[in-house]
């Protein structure tokens, strides 16, 4: 069952977004809550998973940074799993999406210079055995966002932190020292308390008032 983010904390996920440096009690104050509300809320997103991580956003255009570009790719269907195996741990790989159309995968790329690129076209996408429908230098970056919008209310999909599966109904909640943890079922449950330790409780379902 997906779990569901309230207007406080799209609220404090979008002051975020705009300033990482913001402590809780800035983000408090711009959006009207208390400071024990917004460091509980962001600790239980980020056990979760919602967050994965509080980075530096650089500005493209401001860095030297050689070629940037969109790779159009046609993968078959049996080979996407592991194209991204392969994709994903590439430094020169900034971003892989899976998509409709003629190509199926676009993957963005950063390579030092014109002949880096080249290199990473010959020795690292074409032993994938991938079509490379066309590639995009991209000569300046107008608008680069997170890929989520953020508004009102939302859901979001919650997978077991034992087994990793998808959780289809209530969550069962689990807390620990560091948070919470969301278990799919009481098999999970047991096993995440064995194979972690016992002391800690647990409660079905979960609540994101602060």
């Amino acid at each position: 069952m997906p779990l569901k983010l309230d207007e406080t904390d799209t609220s404090i996920l979008k002051a975020l977004m705009n300033d990482g440096r913001l402590s809780f009690r800035q983000i408090a104050l711009r959006i009207g809550v208390t400071t024990p509300t917004v460091e509980s809320r962001v600790k239980k997103m980020m056990k979760s998973g919602i967050i994965k991580k509080i980075a530096p956003i650089l500005d493209a255009d401001k860095v030297e940074r050689g070629v940037a570009a969109l790779l159009m790719l046609r993968v078959e269907l049996p080979k996407v799993s592991q194209v991204i195996e392969k994709l994903v741990p590439l430094e020169e790989v900034r971003s892989v999406f899976l998509s409709t159309g003629e190509a199926n995968m676009v993957v963005r790329v950063a390579a030092s210079s014109n002949a880096s690129f080249q290199d990473f076209l010959n020795e690292r996408v074409a032993p994938l055995g991938v079509q490379v429908l066309s590639s995009e230098v991209i000569t300046k970056t107008i608008k680069d966002e997170q890929g989520v919008a953020l508004y009102g209310e939302m859901a979001v999909a919650l997978v077991c932190d034992y087994c990793g599966g998808d959780i289809s109904g209530k969550p069962l909640t689990l807390n620990v020292r560091e948070g919470k943890r969301f278990l799919c079922c009481k098999t999970c449950l047991s096993g995440y308390k064995e194979k972690y330790g016992t002391d800690r409780s647990a409660s079905s379902g979960t609540s994101w008032k602060g």
